[in-house]
């Protein structure tokens, strides 16, 4: 069998992307109860995405996954340059984080490290 190179090198190069390993983000889980207890929200990936929190009193971002930053919005649609209307929690590794900010938390969004995204 005779391959082009374009197409020698289009199958090498699906075959090197197969190979790698691909990008795994942490996940978040956000909880009715004030310590991760209660009813439990969806598992989200740390990503930079926006997710709704209303009906939310805490968050726990998978353990092992290095520090993430979570970023919390009193609107929904996490929208940008809400100044003094976000609450930001750094180093989430694991642990379980009240979300005791005195208002309504309505929307988040959880980095794929511990730089904050807002």
């Amino acid at each position: 069998m005779h391959f082009s190179t374009p197409t020698f090198t289009y199958l090498a190069s699906a075959l090197v992307l197969a190979l790698l390993p691909q990008a795994a983000y942490a996940g978040i889980t956000a909880f009715s109860g004030t310590t991760c207890n209660g009813a439990a929200g969806q598992n989200v990936p740390c990503d930079g995405s926006c997710h709704q929190f209303s009906g939310r009193h805490s968050f726990r971002v998978d353990s092992g996954s290095g520090g993430h930053c979570v970023t919390m919005f009193q609107d929904a649609g996490c929208p940008a340059g809400a100044e003094g209307r976000m609450y930001t929690f750094t180093n989430q590794n694991g642990g379980c984080q009240n979300v005791n900010t005195g208002t309504s938390i309505q929307s988040f969004i959880c980095s794929s490290n511990n730089i904050c995204l807002v």
